[in-house]
């Protein structure tokens, strides 16, 4: 299978459209303002996709037509009790109401998709699910090895509430929709997967750097490459904030490299790297010098193993500390790139720790045209020849 990139921008679209007309259905049956924050087309297996292990409810919607697959609507408990209070009043839980606000939501959805392609898809009965993330994404039946998953995040103004959306379409309809054999955007599905192998590989690599300089047993625990439209990566971070550092690397592919640690994960750095640092609410020079430091080896790490597929050599440049909200440490980076492309390539791997509280995010960035570049250099057998060589050593 070839996958267009131009059809997998348009599709992006599409998605975040249906997103809109889902939350703007929300909205009007419940009187919650809801907005659409974050659309992108994950290339995922089903245990990435599980992020976090919480409680939720979910409505699943199965839909046919001219592209077929599941959806699956996902709320917190408590989403569920405001919006069922604000649908019925003291009634509490209704299993048949949770699942009629689904089938509208879905339906704005779906409507979206059937629009773009001037046809009309069905949808079946919504089946009411609950337990936890896994759960949820189980009852979907999403049992893939490597597929595209549409997902949207939506959320109540005003509300400490968040939904998510999913669309899995079934691997014909992908295939109908994205495949364009003679297209000058048409990758190999291949490709896109030894791609997304290698920044995996890379940050496991990169965990290893961590738990080498400070002592703290660390691993990746998800990995996912995403493809979304450039303005919306800094909706991709959550508002917590973030300690670390942002650097350019070049020479195929450009781009960049976010390292963000979580305000506790960052103080834990800084004890093991420099015990002598004031522990004070703001990080002080030597506290900065060795988030810098443990920045550009991790860094280094995650490149390396893609220079070492591609037998290039990958620059980075001097690593520059951040201390912000989330989306305020990609808006500059987005900026950058926004003036040159429409859609980007997002690789986004998350490091924990067994033991104790431990957060780090990676976030890679490559721009367009280099990382088209490097798709072509890209010889999906002699990478995969080369994994088996370093794993039998």
């Amino acid at each position: 299978m070839k996958v267009d990139i131009e059809a997998l921008g348009s599709f992006s679209r599409t998605a975040h459209d249906g997103a809109e007309r889902a939350a703007e259905n929300l909205t009007g049956l419940t009187g919650i303002e809801t907005t659409a924050d974050v659309t992108a087309v994950t290339l995922a297996r089903e245990d990435s996709l599980v992020r976090e292990d919480r409680d939720r409810i979910g409505v699943v919607v199965d839909f046919d037509g001219e592209i077929s697959g599941t959806t699956v609507l996902s709320f917190p408990p408590q989403g569920v009790e405001t919006v069922l209070g604000a649908l019925l009043p003291g009634d509490g839980l209704d299993e048949s109401a949770v699942q009629e606000v689904g089938n509208i939501v879905t339906s704005g959805f779906v409507d979206a998709w059937a629009d773009r392609l001037s046809t009309t898809l069905d949808i079946t009965p919504p089946t009411y699910v609950e337990g936890t993330d896994a759960d949820i994404l189980e009852a979907a039946s999403f049992e893939s090895d490597r597929a595209f998953v549409f997902r949207s995040r939506l959320s109540a103004v005003g509300e400490a509430l968040d939904f998510e959306f999913y669309m899995f379409p079934d691997n014909d309809s992908m295939t109908r929709m994205l495949s364009d054999g003679s297209g000058d955007g048409a990758v190999p599905l291949a490709k896109l997967s030894t791609l997304q192998e290698m920044a995996q590989s890379g940050a496991a690599t990169a965990a290893d750097s961590v738990s080498a300089m400070t002592g703290i047993d660390t691993a990746v625990d998800i990995s996912e490459l995403r493809f979304a439209p450039i303005e919306s990566i800094p909706a991709e971070l959550s508002d917590r904030r973030h300690v670390g550092v942002v650097l350019g690397f070049g020479e195929g592919p450009d781009g960049y490299v976010l390292i963000l640690f979580d305000e506790s994960s960052a103080r834990a750095v800084v004890d093991a790297l420099a015990p002598d640092a004031a522990a004070t609410d703001s990080f002080d020079e030597m506290a900065e010098s060795a988030i810098r430091e443990i920045g550009n080896v991790m860094t280094s790490s995650f490149v390396d193993g893609w220079a070492n597929v591609l037998d290039t050599t990958i620059a980075i440049s001097t690593p520059q500390f951040v201390d912000d909200m989330g989306r305020a440490v990609a808006d500059s980076v987005v900026a950058r790139l926004g003036q040159r492309q429409a859609f980007a390539f997002l690789f986004d791997a998350t490091i924990r720790a067994d033991d104790r509280a431990f957060d780090c995010e990676i976030y890679a960035i490559p721009e367009e045209t280099q990382l088209e570049a490097t798709l072509d250099d890209i010889d999906p057998d002699a990478t995969a020849e080369r994994s088996t060589k370093a794993g039998s050593l």
